[in-house]
């Protein structure tokens, strides 16, 4: 029998008939058979008397139900539990039996390394009790934890700790969250941890507990996590006014659990990978990451928690707006132009292909049929660019009038994207009624521009088109609103103001018509002329520049986004053209320009080591795929490994020369006792050596010398003293297949296999491999003793790694990667269909593909759609894919 699937749409929400103002939660813990008693206060919100309360429920055992103390009739389902009959308020009683130790999908409560752990978002919480379990339904939590005396240390929910106390030999404690919150910011936390604590003062002089709990032994690989709360809360007063609301904040660190972190109110849930950090055992990216990710799921505590969404159709309300948060965080703190580059390429990465591809939808989509499809790089991290493009066109000062007004008028509700629009405009007094098409409009808009010089007049005219491609359900887009940041420079550099009837005119031009024209006068030569400084908008550029003129701007922009996209510009134009030259089996064509660039970076520019490196990065073949419509792999791969081999040659002195300097240093600093430190001067000299040792090592190769070059990487593996140096080391042996592999691979083995996130290293070294026997060294690694397919950081760091980042040995011409992956979707299908629908995610490219590979995706695809209890999640991929 057919299965009946259901889209969900935007515009189908309605009120709900019925709220829960308060609900006194009461678990008894088991980790096969847990009871939950939940006591809600329930009031009817219809004028409707005659409409009957229905509840959400998932995976329950029903127990008892009682409606103001008295048993009553009810309807039970799958999925749901209806009473007929109710009066207008009433106190209901729902007593439910759940199994958290086979909840493998880990939603609702589940036991993660015999510790309880929550996950309630989107839609976990019915995997709780029945209840109505939608984001507008606002509610204060009272919860209570009971179990054997002593058989988990630490009991956690929400809010404040009012009671902790034992009798007969059950211990309860009790949690009271003050502040309404729907149902999937619920947490609840049991195990045994090791605990750190901090004491916080906020702004207006409150004093606040701060707690973070990790695994036994591992707290001295918190200190940076709970020291990055600090730095969140104070960060949050100062740039924001935001203080923290309750005088206890926890955080916990789980092994298992599907996403990155939680922000449960006051009790954020966080991926161990996300917290647990040192310099043996984590690289410079973890702690970052770390700081990025304590950050986000902090700040969610207005911009999520004390606001939140109506429906799940708003959730970029609250992840895009606080994904711009964090990234303002970090640049703060951090490096500011690196971490506007590293936010770049995650748009024009992933979230361009998601654009281009079957799952693409606006920032508030329209439909869904599995909402954690939702949770996608277009709601977080374009989301986060709307915002952004909001902040540019108001300035710093009247955003944040806009965000005042914001919590003024919707602190403890559940709102809208609208309602945060609304009240930007009226704060500032600018109408965003065009710009609301960003929320409503899929797909990348492309601007083309062109510019008229006159001479005589001293006056540059522009013209800019924007255009977007037709996405799935929408193939007519009306015009965005682009704040598109130019700058104007003379050839030998010089900036030139930017004036239009004798006056200083902003650099940022707002394209608001599908036909643009800008005006500059007293523009003294022809320009050469910088656009979309700082990325400030989400779009794509087509622009006609002159011979040299991508060079002026690498050399003399005063915006390191315009010089670090005109180095890739000029990488871009020679894989197109050389990718075309491979599809016609014509010979490569050699690039000058391409390598005195990078030689003129190498040996002239003066730039710090940090952004050195990432403005010598080659774009992985994935990110590459986005400058073509037609996705042609074999002649994109070959054109970007003829890049990396001419680059290598041509350039080795200097290649050789900057290695052996920085390897240098690291063995002076280790001389002379200077410790490890994640600080952006160290950094930099990793991230370039990064960059360096493979091109040295390349080169080597090239050179007949593969002896010297698995010598260098094992001596740099031997040598340093961090996780990031022997990562470069460890990646370079598997990048090149070196021989000295085999050693570096079998000594992280034996010092790693007993810490699983950092043995994740390894899986991702071995899965991202380039070489034939990539995939049978995966399927092996399957059976170590570090792999569990039940947990998501294992699967996406050997899985993932092997479909998502090795384009090559994924998309190999036999299909064999394809029908690998398929097998694995189908375990995941019946355990975690969510993680499977992650780490298929590449296959939904068929339309894109050459015939052979798409008719391979589509076998595969149909091997899928025939299985028994096929899941939502996956099926909706596969449909969308197929229409598209």
């Amino acid at each position: 029998m057919a299965v009946i699937r259901q889209e969900k749409r935007r515009l189908d929400y309605q009120k709900p008939d019925f709220t829960i103002t308060d609900i006194d939660l009461t678990f008894d813990l088991d980790l096969t058979a847990t009871v939950v008693t939940a006591v809600s206060r329930v009031k009817r919100l219809t004028t409707d008397g005659d409409k009957p309360l229905v509840l959400d429920g998932d995976s329950l055992k029903l127990l008892e139900v009682r409606l103001d103390g008295r048993e009553c009739l009810y309807n039970e389902t799958s999925n749901s539990l209806t009473i007929e009959n109710v009066p207008d308020e009433f106190e209901l009683t729902v007593k439910t039996e759940i199994n958290p130790k086979d909840n493998s999908e880990l939603m609702g409560l589940y036991v993660s390394d015999g510790k309880f752990c929550t996950q309630n978002e989107p839609e976990g919480f019915r995997r709780i009790t029945f209840f109505t379990d939608h984001p507008d339904v606002l509610a204060r939590y009272t919860t209570r934890i009971r179990a054997p005396e002593g058989a988990y240390p630490y009991m956690l929910s929400n809010g404040n700790l009012i009671s902790d106390s034992v009798a007969d030999g059950i211990r309860t404690v009790t949690w009271e969250d003050p502040f309404p919150k729907p149902s999937y910011l619920f947490a609840l936390v049991a195990g045994d941890f090791d605990e750190l604590h901090r004491d916080f003062e906020t702004m207006s002089g409150r004093h606040v507990d701060v707690y973070l709990y990790v695994d036994k032994g591992q707290a001295s690989c918190g200190t940076v996590a709970i020291e990055s709360i600090l730095k969140a809360m104070q960060w949050d007063e100062k740039r924001f006014g935001l203080e923290y609301d309750l005088n206890r904040f926890n955080v916990v660190a789980v092994d298992f659990f599907n996403a990155g972190a939680m922000e449960n109110k006051s009790l954020n849930i966080f991926n161990s990978k996300y917290v647990l950090v040192d310099a043996k055992s984590a690289t410079d990216t973890d702690f970052e990451n770390v700081l990025s990710v304590i950050g986000h799921e902090y700040f969610h505590n207005w911009t999520g928690d004390r606001v939140t969404c109506r429906d799940w159709f708003q959730l970029s309300l609250k992840e895009g707006l606080t994904v711009f948060r964090d990234q303002e965080f970090s640049s703060d703190l951090c490096c500011r132009p690196i971490e506007r580059i590293k936010a770049v390429n995650v748009i024009k990465g992933p979230q361009f292909a998601e654009d281009a591809g079957p799952m693409a939808h606006p920032i508030r989509p329209d439909y869904v049929m599995e909402m954690n499809n939702f949770y996608s790089v277009t709601v977080y991290d374009k989301g986060a660019e709307v915002i952004r493009m909001i902040h540019t066109i108001l300035g710093e000062d009247l955003f944040q009038k806009g965000m005042k007004l914001y919590f003024k008028r919707h602190d403890g509700c559940a709102v809208t994207c609208e309602d945060f629009v609304a009240a930007m405009e009226d704060a500032s007094g600018i109408s965003l009624k065009q710009f609301r098409n960003w929320y409503s409009q899929a797909g990348t808009p492309c601007v083309s521009g062109s510019l008229s010089y006159d001479g005589n007049m001293k006056q540059a005219t522009y013209t800019f088109n924007q255009t977007t491609p037709a996405t799935p359900g929408q193939p007519k887009k009306e015009p965005f609103v682009i704040p598109l940041s130019m700058a104007l420079y003379t050839s030998d550099g010089r900036r030139i103001p930017l004036k239009r009837d004798g006056k200083e005119v902003s650099e940022v031009q707002l394209l608001t018509e599908e036909h643009n024209v800008i005006v500059f006068d007293d523009v003294p030569e022809k320009p050469v002329t910088a656009l979309l400084q700082n990325f400030s908008a989400p779009v794509r550029i087509e622009y006609p520049y002159a011979q040299g003129e991508l060079e002026t701007l690498l050399k003399c922009a005063d915006d390191p986004v315009v010089r670090y996209e005109s180095m890739q510009n000029i990488i871009n134009s020679y894989i197109v053209l050389n990718t075309v030259n491979a599809q016609r089996r014509l010979p490569f064509t050699h690039s000058e320009l391409v390598v005195q660039s990078v030689r003129y970076i190498l040996e002239e520019s003066g730039l710090d080591n940090r952004f050195m490196a990432y403005i010598l990065r080659i774009p992985p073949v994935n990110t590459l795929m986005s400058l073509f419509t037609a996705i042609d792999l074999d002649a994109i791969t070959a054109s970007r490994k003829e890049l990396v081999r001419v680059l290598a040659v041509e350039l080795f002195d200097l290649w050789e020369k900057l290695y052996l300097k920085l390897s240098a240093d690291l063995k002076n600093r280790i001389a002379s006792g200077t410790a490890y430190e994640c600080s952006e001067e160290q950094i930099g000299s990793r991230d370039l050596t990064r960059v360096a040792l493979n091109f040295y090592v390349k080169g080597l190769i090239l050179r007949g010398e593969d002896r010297k070059a698995g010598e260098t990487v094992a001596q740099h593996y031997a040598v340093s003293d961090n996780m990031t140096d022997s990562l470069i080391a460890l990646n370079a042996a598997t990048l090149h297949n070196l021989e000295s592999r085999h050693g570096i691979l079998k000594d992280f083995e034996e010092k790693w296999q007993d810490n699983p996130l950092v043995f994740d290293n390894y899986f991702r070294a071995v899965a991202s491999a380039p070489y034939p026997e990539t995939m049978e060294n995966v399927k092996s690694l399957m059976n170590h003793r570090c792999f569990d397919i039940t947990n998501p950081n294992r699967v996406r760091a050997l899985l993932g790694t092997f479909s998502m980042q090795n384009t090559e040995c994924f998309n190999e011409i036999s299909g064999a990667g394809y029908e690998f992956i398929t097998e694995i979707l189908i375990k995941l299908n019946s355990t975690n269909p969510h993680v499977a629908a992650t780490i298929m995610t590449p296959m939904l490219n068929l339309n894109r593909l050459d015939n052979r590979r798409k008719s391979l995706i589509t076998s595969c695809f149909n091997r899928l759609l025939h299985i028994e209890g096929l899941s939502d999640s996956i099926f909706e991929k596969i449909d969308r894919a197929f229409k598209q």
